[in-house]
């Protein structure tokens, strides 16, 4: 059958021809429409519940919210994980759906579930925007340039101007502001005009709700008219919400402004965003985040958004106002394109450099080199088709060497006709010939290839998002480089080469052959010693497997540093800030750092579980080639973290922006490694954390190691005596409306000015409320007008609460997270296990730990591979057998996969790298490379002896007619890759332990093709 296809097409070179120029084309079309990023989307499918309740304590938050939550979407199908943080005023529910998951499916199962649960306080819960961690591709400042406008202005040219429009581009699933002011219309109520005019609380809540509203009266007709009829009762502006009244003594109005001061105000601010670049600083600023829709592309929101910031700065935003950007996606896509680009350019040039010195002679190597943009150019056409997105891997990860081998191997045969009788002509029949002497070779070594990467298609999570878009783009470029090697190389050959000519004597290379001919026929007498070499060999991988190190991923360096760093608790917002502004002052001082922005606390819309006494810091990074220091990132974030180690009271741990927020979603941590304790008791839950945080300090290679919960914060704690209540004829009710209104300022109602919406909030004056006894001796009003001192009805009283309450299926924990550094997960999580049992005490009946994080992820790829891999290895046994037709020849070739291991296994623990799971594709990979060299050479091999050679002829003929193409597929399949293997700029960690495995492992792979396997070959024939 393969060999039909070839003589088809031989015989139809015109139309090959012009298929493939097509197929070229649409290929350059599928290029400029596929969705680019660095990095692929690593995120699981998940929701995310957010309830707020201002004011509320944690415990309260836990207990009548979260919990209610949790039972309401516990149990809905392909629910893989239910967590739950709650903090003061907020509760955030994530649920971790299966890989296969659709969001908007999930979100509706979830939204059923909500349906119809009541909440206390009116409590809604709201699902996040849908988007995933990768999702932030664009953050910005606004900048006002003449200081024309203050930071309340700005804030208001932000949530009414800008986020609009932002928000109008398809592909942006949210725009989110962080830092400003959030305008309302405050009302300062007095308690002694209250009593002075008898007039409660709720009497004025009641009086604004009454004169703040508009109605609708239907249509009136008049003759040939209807008009639409209006009643226009809102409140406008501030003189307008003074002149509600009240209250009537005696024919005397009692207005609102009467009762208290009236002003513009803000919302209490939950956090403060500072930022500082070389072009513009700013201690209280205005920070946009935009979140892509989950599934876009991101080339093409990222240019409307840049369109639509064009339109902002240019024709909207007032004069002096302007967007600065700081985060912008597509930096990070160039950068890491640039790399990529760079490292396939130096390899292809090798390829073609080394396809010129081995065979001689420019019209082959080009023959050959064709076959690189044309099996890309089909890959790029397939991907669009199955929607595979172009990253970092899916295009890094492909070796043109491994591309060309097939074309290699069919044009060298031709070429090797040609070598020998250079003046005959060459026939079409005799091109036939010779390329149905290794079509069947190259089908079946491409698809044992191919059917390597099979494998990951079986991994899960993190690890399939990452390498199964490579094992498509891999796999396509493959059947692209299969179809060029079948198809077009015979007729290109056939064109180049059909007419006499000169060739060019290859010296050094039948040099060469004549030396590797008469080491083959040596090592044939001496099998006892290769097979001494081959135990020597097998054991040494054995030991290499066991003693390197094992990791889940190498680090995806972002080109950024994120910092979560923890300040001590209860503190005020200005002691905050202040200690934001000095972290984010001593930062910038490193000359590396193009940028610093701090995130203190939470933003105005509370969507984050932070305290004040938690910063989060975005550092961006200046190119690599620039820094003066030449120091390597890791340096310089352990610089960073000297420096903040000796301010005191800061607590930091560093990650990079995306990784973080992925972590954070998918196991509920900021760090690479984090060990979570689970009991119920929260106080002997914290202080277990604390002691085996202690000892995970001193394990050597542990970094940032710290309780990731804040400890208990203090609070001033109002107990409601029941029996007073009673005794006065108040409600529960009155005083909880004290608290939230009255102490912590609730909105009323609103204020409608234009397309604009401001809250209108009533509270006491601040002098009236600013120390527990001023509280203590606020007054209630009871029905009959009696005035009843808070501290008469309940316990005022300053205590610790929980800040942060934290919960996994049901169950409380306390986190401890940690980051590795010159160390390995496995290595780390065993010394840490062994230590923790010898030297803490805890009831493990009420007290669980379990480690999470990559060391899960770890266990979990790593169990998957070894489940998958030896299947694979049989299908690929399977495929051997049908291509040889003999068991004990497919057993010879599956012989050399654990030997080939070892280059692979020498190279990691020589440079210094893990075995994780980018490493652990490299030797997939490998393992195809390796055994299709073998099929090229035991094939020809077989087709000598059925010509009649005898068998130790057939051997070293064959050998050693197979040496120049093995030599050279392995070469360019190493130069190819080479490249990759030593790259240090962004986007080269991933590519750089699966590249090191296959140019190393390949290495010796072709020592063991060249010398071992026809030694073995002949050995076990000989028996036969």
């Amino acid at each position: 059958m393969i060999n039909k296809i070839v003589s088809w097409a031989l015989g139809h070179r015109v139309l090959m021809a012009v298929i493939f120029g097509a197929l070229c084309g649409i290929g350059i079309i599928a290029w400029n429409a596929l969705s680019i990023d660095a990095y692929p989307d690593i995120s699981d499918t998940t929701v995310q519940i957010v309830t707020q309740v201002p004011g509320l304590a944690t415990e309260e938050i836990e207990q009548q919210i979260s919990i209610p939550v949790e039972r309401a979407v516990a149990g809905i199908p392909k629910l893989n994980t239910m967590r739950s943080k709650n903090s003061f005023g907020i509760s955030t529910v994530v649920l971790v759906f299966d890989d296969r998951v659709d969001d908007y499916w999930a979100r509706q199962r979830v939204t059923e579930r909500l349906t119809g649960l009541e909440l206390p306080y009116d409590a809604v819960p709201e699902l996040n925007p849908l988007t995933a961690p990768t999702g932030e591709i664009y953050r910005y400042v606004l900048e006002c340039t003449d200081g024309s406008h203050d930071l309340r202005s700005l804030t208001d040219i932000h949530k009414w101007t800008v986020i609009p429009r932002l928000r109008q581009i398809q592909g942006v699933a949210d725009v989110s502001n962080y830092g400003g002011l959030t305008t309302q219309y405050q009302i300062e109520l007095s308690p002694d005009k209250l009593t002075e005019y008898g007039v409660s609380l709720g009497d004025v809540v009641e009086k604004i709700e009454q004169n703040n509203i508009n109605a609708g009266g239907s249509v009136l007709s008049e003759g040939n008219l209807s008009y639409v009829v209006r009643g226009i009762g809102l409140v406008s502006d501030l003189e307008a919400l003074g002149n509600i009244v009240v209250k009537s003594n005696e024919g005397a109005a009692v207005y609102m402004k009467d009762l208290g001061e009236l002003k513009y105000g803000n919302l209490e601010r939950k956090g403060v965003l500072g930022f500082v670049d070389d072009e513009y600083k700013s201690d209280d600023a205005v920070e946009g985040i935009v979140q892509m829709l989950r599934g876009e592309n991101p080339s093409d929101v990222l240019k409307e958004v840049h369109k639509a910031v064009d339109d902002l700065n240019e024709n909207i935003l007032p004069e002096g106002v302007e967007i600065h950007p700081f985060m912008d996606r597509t930096m990070l896509v160039n950068q890491t394109l640039k790399t990529v680009s760079h490292t396939l350019l130096i390899g292809m040039i090798l390829v073609i450099a080394v396809l010129f010195i081995f065979l001689g002679n420019i019209r082959g190597a080009v023959i050959v080199a064709i076959t690189i943009p044309i099996s890309l150019l089909i890959a790029f056409i397939l991907m669009k088709i199955t929607g595979i997105p172009a990253n970092l891997l899916s295009i890094g990860a492909i070796d043109f060497g491994i591309l060309v081998d097939g074309a290699i191997v069919m044009m060298e045969t031709i070429l090797k006709k040609r070598e020998r009788n250079p003046d005959d002509e060459l026939t079409v029949d005799v091109v036939k010939k010779r390329a149905w002497d290794v079509a069947r070779s190259i089908f079946f070594s491409t698809i044992i290839i191919i059917t390597a990467y099979m494998p990951l298609f079986a991994l899960e999570h993190i690890e399939r998002k990452l390498f199964t878009p490579m094992a498509y783009t891999v796999g396509y470029a493959l059947i692209g480089a299969l179809l060029t090697a079948l198809l077009l190389t015979p007729t290109l050959s056939y064109v180049a080469y059909r007419k006499p000519r000169k060739m060019y004597k290859n010296k050094w290379m039948e040099r060469l052959t004549e030396w590797y001919k008469r080491v083959t026929e040596k090592l044939l007498d001496k099998t006892r010693m290769v097979l001494t070499v081959l135990t020597v060999t097998l054991i040494g991988a054995t030991v290499l497997t066991i003693t390197v190190g094992k990791d889940f991923l190498p680090t995806l360096d972002e080109g950024a540093v994120w910092v979560q760093v923890q300040l001590p608790p209860g503190l005020s917002i200005e002691q905050s800030k202040q200690m934001s502004d000095e972290l984010r002052e001593r930062l910038k001082a490193f000359d590396e750092t193009s940028y610093v922005m701090t995130q203190m606390g939470r933003d105005d819309e509370g969507a984050e579980c932070f305290s004040l006494s938690h910063v989060e810091v975005g550092v961006g990074l200046k190119p690599y080639n620039t820094w003066k220091s030449h120091r390597s990132k890791a340096a310089l974030v352990a610089a960073m973290s000297d420096t903040i180690n000796s301010m005191p009271g800061y607590e930091a741990g560093f990650s990079q922006p995306i990784i973080d927020m992925v972590m954070d979603q998918i196991a509920g941590t900021h760090s690479d490694l984090a060990l979570k304790v689970y009991s119920d008791d929260l106080e002997a839950t914290r202080e277990t954390a604390e002691k085996i945080t202690k000892l995970l300090a001193e394990i050597p290679g542990a970094g940032d190691v710290a309780i990731d919960q804040e400890p208990p914060t203090p609070q001033l704690q109002i107990s409601v005596d029941r029996q007073r209540i009673a005794e006065y004829g108040l409600n529960v009710s009155d005083v909880t409306d004290l608290i939230e209104i009255a102490i912590g300022g609730k909105a009323v109602s609103q204020i409608y000015s234009g397309s604009k919406v401001y809250d209108i909030t009533c509270r006491y004056g601040e002098k009236y409320r600013d120390t527990p006894e001023k509280i203590a001796s606020l007054t209630l009003t009871n029905s009959e007008g009696v005035k009843v001192p808070l501290s008469a009805v309940a316990e005022v009283k300053t205590a610790l609460g929980a800040s942060t309450i934290m919960r996994e299926m049901s169950r409380r924990y306390t986190l401890i997270r940690l980051n590795l550094r010159g160390s390995d997960l496995t290595t780390f999580v065993n010394e840490a296990n062994r230590l923790i049992e010898q030297n803490i005490d805890y009831d493990h009946e009420t007290m669980q730990l379990q480690w999470a994080g990559q060391f899960d992820n770890r266990n979990r790829a790593f169990s998957r591979l070894m489940l998958v891999l030896p299947l694979t290895l049989v299908v690929m046994f399977i495929l051997l057998i049908l291509a040889f037709g003999k068991v004990r020849q497919a057993a010879l070739l599956m012989s050399v996969v654990p030997l080939a291991l070892f280059g692979g296994m020498l190279a990691l623990n020589v440079r210094g790298m893990t075995l994780n799971v980018s490493s652990a594709v490299g030797f997939i990979a490998l393992i195809g490379v390796a055994i299709q060299n073998g099929v090229i050479m035991i094939t020809h091999i077989n087709n000598l002896r059925k010509e009649g050679k005898e068998l130790r002829q057939a051997v070293v003929s064959g050998a050693s007619h197979r040496m120049r193409p093995v030599l050279l597929t392995a070469s360019v399949a190493v130069l190819g890759l080479f490249p990759a293997s030593i790259s240090t700029g962004i986007g080269s960690d991933v590519q750089r332990p699966l590249a090191t495995v296959i140019v190393y492992g390949l290495l010796f792979a072709t020592v063991i093709t060249l010398f071992i396997l026809p030694t073995i070959y002949y050995l076990i024939e000989k028996r036969k």
